[in-house]
């Protein structure tokens, strides 16, 4: 078992940049451990940012989603700068180890879909391979469910990856811009920052960016 580490991966990604054949059977490629978007420790440039503090935690107590959280690399760097985090994945088989490494920091793992996924709002989604990794006709609803997960004033922080890829090469992980992301957050995302990461995951093929958007009212409906 690898050891997550929150100073960035303990080995590289493979170098055709985590790509999976469809349909995925999530729980399978875990099982026979062929999980190439797994990094081994968490993504580096969320590793930078919270050691520089710009994803410090706003109050004590605030709550970070990671969806798609698979391992748990980032979800448990998160939680040991100060979050309350929730790392939700589909594959139970995930949750063992790292929901107890999550309740000693006070947090928790969900085993669940996150299309369908209800709790009190969140200061914080963390979002890395998860956005790429849906069918991308579960974009729009993933928008719409996220909206309803931010607080207001809340931010939803993302590794765009694939950036670039074509749509033609299909996915997982397909490809995405910040714009997509935001186009399913609709007109209540604002976003902050968009720019290419400082400090990029190794091997990937495809480039990265990192967005960060704000909740700016009580409701992101996703557009018609």
């Amino acid at each position: 078992m690898v050891t997550p580490s929150e100073d960035g991966p303990a080995f590289p990604a493979d170098g055709v940049g985590g790509e999976v054949p469809g349909p995925v059977d999530w729980a399978d490629c875990y099982r026979s451990g062929q999980t190439p978007w797994d990094l081994g420790g968490a993504h580096p440039e969320l590793s930078r940012r919270l050691s520089g503090g710009s994803l410090a935690p706003p109050r004590d107590g605030a709550r970070a989603l990671v969806p798609g959280a698979g391992r748990g690399h980032d979800a448990l760097a998160l939680a040991r700068r100060g979050w309350t985090v929730v790392a939700l994945d589909l594959v139970g088989l995930v949750g063992g180890d790292l929901g107890a490494a999550l309740a000693r920091l006070g947090g928790r793992f969900v085993e669940g879909d996150a299309l369908d996924f209800e709790d009190e709002p969140f200061d914080l989604i963390w979002d890395h391979t998860f956005f790429c990794a849906i069918d991308p006709a579960d974009r729009g609803p993933w928008g719409a469910r996220a909206g309803e997960l931010l607080l207001p004033g809340g931010l939803y922080a993302a590794l765009v990856f694939p950036f670039g890829k074509p749509e033609s090469e299909g996915g997982p992980p397909h490809g995405m811009s910040s714009a997509d992301l935001l186009r399913v957050l609709g007109t209540r995302a604002e976003a902050i920052e968009d720019v290419e990461v400082q400090r990029k995951a190794p091997a990937r093929r495809w480039a990265e960016r990192f967005l960060l958007a704000r909740r700016r009212g009580p409701d992101l409906a996703s557009p018609a």
